[in-house]
């Protein structure tokens, strides 16, 4: 039996098909995971405005804290599962439509996965919202409501 190596004149072209399918799966899969991660933000930070000046740091911190309460509120109603419900929906389309173009380049589960992960991208970019980045809207819209300025997330 031959043994080939990935840097082989000899390894067949469906073979080295194959393992640039499984990286730009990997790759795919790695990098969702990674975004999904850094939008995990927990707290706000407030810019030093005149209005958090005023009030205070305690008051301010109070203010977060009402602020995060309502927008988790809101996301258990049913306005706003049903935002973040949309949000998962191209990935499960994009899966569907990945198995089926699967069954025809013979590797049901590549296909999929490759279709979920590009459902999810174009679910994205077509205003698809995740719980995280809904709850930092909610929060920035209602601090700003209140006269404060949201510099980032920590």
């Amino acid at each position: 039996m031959r043994k080939f190596s990935l840097f082989s004149p000899h390894l067949p072209t469906e073979k080295i098909t194959r393992i640039i399918d499984y990286m730009k799966t990997k790759n795919i899969l790695i990098l969702s995971c990674l975004l999904i991660i850094s939008a995990c933000a927990s707290r706000p930070k407030l810019y030093p405005n005149d209005r958090m000046k005023a009030k205070g740091k305690e008051t301010s911190e109070a203010d977060v804290n009402l602020c995060l309460k309502q927008a988790d509120t809101y996301l258990e109603s049913s306005e706003g599962k049903k935002m973040v419900k949309s949000a998962g929906f191209g990935a499960v389309v994009g899966g569907a439509i990945g198995a089926v173009a699967g069954v025809f380049t013979g590797d049901i589960g590549r296909g999929a996965a490759q279709g979920a992960a590009m459902g999810g991208a174009g679910g994205a970019v077509s205003g698809a919202i995740s719980p995280d980045q809904l709850k930092q809207q909610y929060v920035n819209e209602c601090l700003a409501d209140k006269g404060y300025r949201v510099l980032g997330w920590y």
